[in-house]
């Protein structure tokens, strides 16, 4: 996987896993920023990253799920 997809899930995850308040909208303002950058260094519309983290994220999760960690239970 490409470092930058796996830095923009990494983002979206902390984002996605964080109860709403002032921390999420922090993590929030993260993941925006690493998507401007990604979207800058690509020269790729920032809408379409977005979706490609939309689309991975859920397999990114069950790969990332600890050893012994039934992987249907990762499904979103």
């Amino acid at each position: 996987m490409k470092p930058e997809l796996e830095g923009l899930l990494r983002a979206y995850d902390a984002f996605k896993v964080t109860p709403e308040g002032p921390e999420a909208a922090g993590l929030r303002a993260i993941y925006e920023a690493k998507l401007d950058d990604a979207a800058h260094s690509t020269k790729i519309r920032k809408e379409a990253l977005h979706k490609a983290v939309m689309q991975f994220y859920p397999r990114w999760v069950r790969a990332n799920l600890p050893p012994g960690f039934p992987k249907k239970l990762g499904q979103l």
